[in-house]
C-alpha cells in the first residue's frame, strides 16, 4: 500500500521560516547579552581577588633579605612561649596591596596561638613594598614569609 504525501506549496513553508528567524534572533541577542553581563560583573571582582604570580612581583625596599632582616629585629618572643619553651616557623600570608600596604594577614602554618599572633602583628608594621604589577598596573598579590622562633 503506498500512502501519498501531500505537497506543501513552497510560499508557505517560506511564510513559516521567516515569522521563526525573527524569534530566533531575538532569543539569540537576548542569551548573548545575559552572557556580556556576567563577564562584566567577573571583571569588576577580579580586582578584590588577589594574584598569586605576577609578571613583577612586589618588592621590599632592599629586597628579600632586607625584609628577613626587619622581620628578625621586629619580633617580639613572647614571654608565656619563653617559659613553656615554644619554637618552631610560622609562615604568615598577606596580601600586598595595589597602594604598596599589607592586609589580610593570615597564618597558614601556626606553632602556638602565642607565636601566630607576635608573627601577624609584626607583618603588620611593615613598611610599604612596591606594588607588583600585572599588563603594567599595579595589582593586589599574595605573599607569604617565614618567621623563625628559635631559644638560644
Amino acid at each position: 500500500m503506498i500512502m501519498k504525501t501531500k505537497n506543501i506549496p513552497l510560499t508557505s513553508v517560506n511564510l513559516r521560516i521567516f515569522m521563526v528567524l525573527p524569534l530566533f534572533i531575538f532569543v539569540m541577542l537576548a542569551l548573548t547579552s545575559c552572557a556580556g553581563a556576567k563577564k562584566t560583573a567577573l571583571v569588576k571582582t577580579e580586582d578584590d581577588n588577589p594574584f598569586v604570580v605576577v609578571e613583577e612581583m612586589p618588592i621590599f625596599q632592599g629586597g628579600d633579605s632586607a625584609l628577613l632582616e626587619y622581620l628578625v629585629k621586629n619580633t617580639q618572643y613572647p614571654d608565656s612561649a619563653k617559659v613553656n619553651s615554644i619554637q618552631g616557623r610560622v609562615i604568615v600570608r598577606f596580601c600586598v596591596t595595589k597602594e604598596g600596604g599589607v592586609n589580610r594577614i593570615t597564618v597558614l602554618k601556626g606553632v602556638s596561638p602565642e607565636l601566630d599572633a607576635e608573627a601577624i602583628r609584626v607583618v603588620g608594621t611593615l613598611p610599604a613594598f612596591k606594588p607588583g604589577k600585572q599588563g603594567g598596573k599595579p595589582v593586589n598579590v599574595w605573599y607569604m614569609v617565614p618567621i623563625q622562633f628559635a631559644l638560644e
